[in-house]
């Protein structure tokens, strides 16, 4: 490997990552007998989700991250 390469090949190992804050607000319904099994079941399985806002709230750059 010539020196040209290893520079390149150690550059394209190197590409900048970045990292996504999202704020997810959500309606989601759970059917159960009652309040303890339904938040039960909505921890363990989820539920069905009827409305879903998403919103990008930052994006840091990551450097020196490797690219896999």
């Amino acid at each position: 490997m010539t020196k040209n390469n290893a520079i390149k090949s150690v550059k394209e190992q190197k590409k900048m990552k970045q990292m996504f804050s999202y704020q997810v607000t959500m309606v989601v319904h759970v059917v159960d007998d009652d309040v303890l099994s339904a938040k039960a079941q909505l921890d363990e399985k989820g539920g069905i989700v009827t409305k879903r806002d998403v919103e990008l709230l930052n994006s840091t750059p990551l450097y020196g991250e490797k690219e896999e």
